[in-house]
């Protein structure tokens, strides 16, 4: 069995919301959320998390899939 946590984008506005999404092989949503502050995410402890252009890090939008546990593969 694998596990798959991923980040979505919580952003929101007035025509629509932001697409982004951090896919990871993560174990817990702690190690999925570490992960996403290294890439430029922003998790806030109400439970929203933010991609790094809509937490104003200014870096581009795009989809990434992040391997945790590589070794843990079959």
């Amino acid at each position: 069995m694998s596990a798959r946590i991923t980040l979505h984008c919580d952003r929101e506005w007035q025509y629509g919301t932001c697409t982004s999404q951090l896919f990871t092989d993560a174990l817990t949503l702690d190690q999925a959320r570490a992960e996403g502050d290294r890439r430029g995410w922003r998790c806030h402890a109400d439970g929203n998390d933010y991609c790094p252009t809509c937490s104003g890090s200014g870096e581009p939008r795009r989809t990434t899939v992040v391997h945790l546990h590589p070794k843990d593969r079959p």
